[in-house]
C-alpha cells in the first residue's frame, strides 16, 4: 500500500481546521504545492497557494508535522499556529469544487488545468 504523497504544482483538497472559524470548526480551500521541505521527525515546511484566501496573501508557508498518512490523505497539524490548526490534505476532484465552492466543472475534467485557468 502506498502512502498519499504531495506533488509540487498540484493542487488539492484542503480542510482546515482549527478554532478561529467558530461553530464551523473548519475552512474548505483548493491549495496548491510550491514546495515541501522535509525537515525530520515527521514535520516538514510546506509552501502552497491558499486559492480560499484574499487576494494578496494566498502565499503560505506552514510547518506541519504529519499525524496520520495513508493511501487517501496526510493528516497534519501545524506546528507554529496558536490556537492549533490542523490540515487534511487529500485529491481533488470535479465534485469536491462544485460541493464547496458551486464550481461549474465538468466531471471529467483536469481538475489541475481547470484551477490554473480559473484561481
Amino acid at each position: 500500500m502506498d502512502s498519499f504523497a504531495l506533488q509540487q504544482t498540484r493542487w488539492y483538497a484542503a480542510e482546515i481546521i482549527g478554532d478561529e472559524f467558530g461553530a464551523d470548526i473548519k475552512s474548505y480551500s483548493p491549495i496548491r504545492v510550491d514546495e515541501i521541505k522535509p525537515k525530520g521527525a515527521r514535520k516538514f515546511e510546506l509552501q502552497f497557494y491558499h486559492a480560499n484566501y484574499p487576494e494578496g496573501v494566498r502565499q503560505k508557508v506552514y510547518e506541519l508535522q504529519t499525524l496520520e498518512r495513508n493511501e487517501n490523505f496526510i493528516l497534519a497539524r501545524s506546528v507554529s499556529h496558536v490556537p492549533s490548526r490542523w490540515l487534511l490534505i487529500y485529491a481533488i476532484t470535479p465534485n469536491w469544487l462544485n460541493r464547496h465552492f458551486g464550481a461549474a466543472i465538468d466531471q471529467r475534467a483536469d481538475v489541475d488545468a481547470w484551477l490554473e485557468r480559473n484561481v
